[in-house]
């Protein structure tokens, strides 16, 4: 007798694997887009602590955040999904614009109050 595989199993068991995948993907892409914007929550959240800071000696938020010579002592270099010209300071919150313009987070400095608008965020902002 040969020993192997028939056509037939090795039909199933990539039919079995196509499943998985296709459970599976979904699954991946939302846990990445999580971590995602897990960065841009902790970018706001220094932000946010710069600017009280700023508030606390001037009297008023700085809405100058990304430029070269900014008034906050907060580094971009190190951002790996949002790039520093995403970010917008005013002078009651901070945004930052997903690449591609899939959503845009923001936070009020007052209240530290974090919201996701324009599309889709996810789940838990």
């Amino acid at each position: 007798m040969k020993n192997g595989f028939t056509l037939m199993e090795l039909i199933v068991v990539v039919i079995i694997i196509g499943i998985l995948a296709m459970i599976g993907l979904p699954q991946f892409f939302k846990v990445v887009e999580r971590s995602r914007t897990a960065e841009a929550a902790q970018v706001l959240g220094e932000i946010r602590a710069a600017q009280l800071r700023y508030y606390t000696g001037q009297g008023n938020y700085t809405t100058n955040c990304i430029e070269p010579n900014n008034d906050l002592d907060v580094n971009f270099a190190s951002l790996k999904y949002f790039n520093a010209a995403s970010i917008v300071c005013g002078t009651e919150a901070a945004s930052i614009e997903r690449n591609g313009g899939s959503y845009t987070m923001r936070i009020e400095y007052a209240t530290g109050n974090l919201t996701c608008s324009s599309g889709t965020c996810p789940a838990g902002y």
